[in-house]
């Protein structure tokens, strides 16, 4: 039988039920990312870092379209995929896309800040690559928020979000 060729989902996820989601999502062996970052709280020993997502709503799962369906059918208003206006159907995230996203939410220094959904207004700017730093390799549209110079990320269609400051120096133009 051949193996089914399986795509990354992007999920909203209503209700604050995310815990629930993602206790069936590993019952059922299926990848998922949960995008979060740590956060540095008051505690009565001084501060401690506390791992908090970094959009409540936001999930990804890497599927097949069937798995999905059948997914959506489970958790029957409490999911719901985003959807390409392009092919009227389920928006799938390119590897390459959710991989640097994925990576860039590992990096603890990133200062990732969630802009809100993808706008067409985070995509004004020049194209660019990093060239140095913990960002390097990263793409993206550079834009001024509060007086920085931040680099925006997007999950086309799904999300914008920015990074900390990044220095001309480190960056290169796309064509």
């Amino acid at each position: 039988m051949a193996e089914k060729k399986t795509y990354w989902y992007p999920l909203r996820v209503f209700f604050g039920r995310a815990d629930a989601v993602i206790k069936a999502l590993d019952e059922e062996d299926l990848e998922r990312f949960y995008p979060s970052r740590l956060v540095e709280k008051p505690s009565p020993d001084g501060f401690r870092f506390v791992e908090e997502p970094l959009v409540r709503s936001l999930m990804f799962v890497r599927t097949d379209p069937e798995t999905l369906r059948q997914l959506r059918a489970k958790f029957n208003g409490t999911i719901s995929p985003y959807h390409d206006r392009v092919s009227n159907g389920p928006l799938v995230v390119p590897d390459r896309q959710m991989d640097m996203f994925r990576e860039l939410c590992r990096l603890r220094e990133s200062g990732l800040e969630y802009l809100g959904e993808d706008l067409p207004k985070y995509h004004t700017g020049d194209r660019v690559r990093v060239t140095e730093g913990i960002f390097k390799g990263f793409e993206g549209h550079i834009k001024r928020i509060r007086h920085d110079r931040k680099l925006i990320v997007t999950i086309e269609g799904v999300a914008a979000f920015a990074t900390r400051f990044i220095p001309p120096s480190c960056l290169q133009k796309i064509e």
